[in-house]
């Protein structure tokens, strides 16, 4: 019998895909907001807490801040990262051909770890994320850069 996604990722520490499935919709709004305001960029992620292997992803919360890092920015940026120059360069290709209509370029800091991501195959478009989070709006509030619980 092969575990659950929730228990594999509890048992080996590979947590960045349920946070991504339970922070899709913020994600998506600052990727389609800075895109509409700043160009092609990344939506980086900064995870506050630790994420325990026993994290509940229903109930527990998980703090964390996003921004919107302009592809102009992205190399000073991630120079302070230390991620390897191979890394860092494929990092630019993919901010300079993904698709904003359909694709997000996210990095996620967390447990002491880089995380970097090209969501493709998405549920929702980018500006529909935006879309869904201004109309359900309060629900975002009082801060959309810090946590929400998780469905």
């Amino acid at each position: 019998m092969r575990p659950t996604n929730d228990l594999w990722q509890g048992n080996f520490g590979y947590w960045q895909n349920c946070f991504i499935q339970h922070n899709l919709l913020t994600i998506g709004y600052r990727a389609w907001i800075g895109y509409a305001s700043q160009g092609r960029g990344m939506v980086v992620c900064d995870v506050v807490d630790a994420i325990p292997p026993t994290i509940d992803w229903r109930i527990d919360a998980v703090r964390f801040y996003q921004t919107f890092i302009p592809l102009a920015q992205v190399s000073n940026y991630v120079q302070a990262l230390e991620l390897e120059k191979a890394a860092v360069n494929t990092l630019l290709a993919a901010i300079a051909t993904y698709d904003p209509d359909r694709e997000i370029v996210l990095l996620i800091i967390g447990n002491g770890a880089v995380d970097i991501n090209l969501l493709q195959n998405l549920a929702i478009s980018p500006a529909k994320c935006y879309q869904q989070v201004q109309r359900r709006w309060a629900e975002f509030q009082p801060d959309l850069t810090t946590s929400r619980r998780c469905p």
